[in-house]
């Protein structure tokens, strides 16, 4: 491909697609959008993946995940499939819908970091720009008419072991709040999901499909980017080079935007001879810029519990499994408000069992992402070090009590059928830093990395939203 363009987009997901569509409501700017996976159009996604929940089936379908990826969620356990999507609209295509913010707390601990310009009253535009709140699209801090919709399910609607939970929570002490995504809520609230007339959106969906037919927007799927190409010197991105050898080129003064996601933007990055110097020159790859790409590796931490329930508490295989979520604060080991969650799951007469489900929000473990081989077929190594930090693993006992304590409430004895099946239990300057808070790889102009990888800290709250805000924000300041 002899053009060249004003701004090359690897990675077509929760971020590249929304950086897509923004950039290109400039005519005057040339984007050219690369995704490994399939390129289709809205009306083509595959109807798993339209289901209002997310269809256990969909493992099956490799084209639209990783297939061979795997993490080390501890460093006692095997490796395991850690599933992120692949294709337009990435893991928004897949997800379980969740459409949770987080706290303002998380936000404004970014600019205490260093990330200037990330604090909480700076990214609220963002997330008013990017929602369509159906219940509360008319307050100050929400949005209405966004490509994102926010939907959350009446409680007419809710099944069995969601009206138990939401007894249990309620009679435990906890508040009710109408919206989780309001700034100082907490307690028990209809959970929040990027639903529209009872079917997903994601950001190919709400993003792509209306600007499809932009003469100045390219669109390629199918395409695996092997390494950023830099100019001579090593300190500007030049474009990309494809697995197949074809190079995509920027203009002068052009930007290599890099929304792979937390695991694949790292390996880029890493392939490009970004990262560690030792790591770096062991796989035999010139170490162009020491940094440590691939470090403080984050993720949030579930625990399940099975609780057989009887066939009239179950829903049927098309309705939502989760209507509802407990965000608490356990006021333990020196974590913030909102540290936790709990829901439940209503399973399905599919699978003749519901959960409840403890999640850690607020994460203190750190782990570590390295390459396995400058070969980009082969997909990096994870090592998530769940509850490594002493912090994490007492909260999560402590939900574990929790749950205990839910189970024991007389709402789920007339639904329960056998025995619940318990477990026994940043700043330039910082020298963590990979980006500036402009998102721009520290020592290299015209690239930078925009998507969840960048995150100094998880936010109190599933990612998606969150990393569509990062998209919009960016844009922003993109466009000027």
């Amino acid at each position: 491909m002899s053009r060249h363009w004003d701004y090359v987009i690897v990675g077509a997901g929760s971020a590249g697609a929304v950086l897509a569509a923004r950039l290109s409501a400039d005519p005057a700017a040339n984007v050219l959008l690369l995704e490994a996976g399939p390129d289709f159009r809205s009306a083509d996604t595959p109807p798993e993946f339209r289901t209002r929940q997310i269809d256990m089936t969909v493992e099956r379908n490799p084209e639209f995940f990783w297939p061979r990826l795997t993490a080390r969620r501890t460093p006692e356990q095997e490796p395991y499939p850690y599933l992120r999507g692949r294709g337009l609209g990435g893991s928004s295509t897949v997800n379980g819908l969740c459409a949770i913010r987080g706290v303002p707390a998380d936000y404004d601990r970014w600019a205490e970091l260093g990330a200037a310009g990330w604090a909480y009253a700076d990214v609220l535009p963002a997330f008013v720009r990017l929602e369509d709140d159906h219940d509360f699209g008319d307050r100050a801090y929400h949005g209405r008419g966004g490509p994102v919709p926010v939907y959350r399910e009446p409680e007419s609607g809710w099944g069995g072991v969601d009206l138990a939970f939401r007894d249990a929570v309620l009679d435990a002490g906890f508040p009710w709040s109408e919206d989780h995504n309001a700034p100082d809520a907490t307690g028990l609230s209809p959970f929040a999901m990027n639903i529209r007339d009872g079917r997903r959106v994601s950001t190919n969906d709400g993003y792509l499909e209306p600007v499809r037919e932009r003469p100045n927007l390219t669109i390629r799927g199918g395409v695996q980017v092997d390494r950023v190409v830099l100019e001579p010197g090593g300190r500007r991105a030049a474009g990309v080079l494809l697995t197949s050898g074809e190079r995509c080129l920027v203009e002068p003064g052009g930007e290599v935007l890099v929304c792979c996601g937390a695991v694949h933007s790292p390996a880029l990055l890493l392939r490009s001879g970004i990262g560690p110097a030792e790591e770096l020159a062991r796989l035999g790859i010139d170490a162009l810029l020491d940094l440590p790409v691939g470090d403080g590796l984050q993720d949030h931490a579930m625990l399940m519990v099975v609780v057989p329930t009887v066939e009239s508490a179950r829903h049927a295989v098309d309705h939502r499994v989760t209507n509802c979520v407990l965000r608490y604060s356990s006021g333990l080991a020196g974590a913030g408000e909102n540290d936790m969650m709990l829901l439940p799951n209503n399973g399905s007469a599919r699978f003749g069992q519901s959960w409840l489900i403890a999640q850690q929000e607020q994460i203190f473990s750190r782990g570590r992402l390295t390459l396995a081989s400058p070969d980009p077929d082969v997909d990096p190594r994870l090592d998530l070090c769940l509850l490594t930090d002493e912090r994490d693993l007492v909260r999560m006992r402590d939900a574990l009590e929790r749950i205990r304590e839910v189970l024991g409430h007389r709402a789920l004895a007339g639904i329960l059928d056998g025995r619940p099946e318990l477990p026994d239990m940043g700043s330039p300057d910082d020298v963590r830093t990979v980006v500036d808070p402009d998102c721009r790889v520290l020592g290299v102009d015209g690239l930078r990395v925009v998507d969840a990888s960048i995150i100094p800290e998880v936010p109190r709250a599933n990612l998606h939203l969150t990393v569509v805000m990062i998209a919009e924000h960016l844009a922003t300041r993109l466009r000027g």
